[in-house]
């Protein structure tokens, strides 16, 4: 996995994840992005304290090339709400199954507390 320090990063490594690395992709660049930006909004619900300073003005992500402001230690969990969103949009029932696991590690990783 990459450093996950931009938009392009994230949908590199969601790519990987999701079993969609030949063009033509399933998943949009857009519907990865807008992905991320709902992710911010998440993590905002779950956890304000990691965007204290930041209310007036979350970022929206709009190109690959943005740099994507998130601590370093819930980057991995922003990739996984992104992958388990996108699944979610998928029509087949295995891939609900595949969702529920992405969006609850996000969930898990905002939320406990590591030892």
């Amino acid at each position: 996995m990459a450093t996950l320090n931009t938009v392009g990063d994230y949908i590199a490594d969601a790519r990987v994840l999701l079993q969609d690395t030949v063009a033509d992709y399933r998943y949009s660049d857009a519907e990865l992005i807008e992905n991320i930006n709902l992710g911010i909004l998440e993590m905002r619900r779950l956890r304000p304290d990691l965007l204290l300073g930041s209310f007036a003005s979350i970022p929206r992500y709009t190109v690959t090339g943005d740099a994507v402001a998130v601590d370093p230690q819930y980057r991995v969990a922003l990739l996984y709400y992104v992958c388990g969103m996108a699944q979610l949009r998928d029509d087949e029932a295995t891939q609900d199954s595949r969702a529920t696991v992405f969006l609850n590690k996000f969930t898990s990783q905002m939320l406990t507390i590591a030892a």
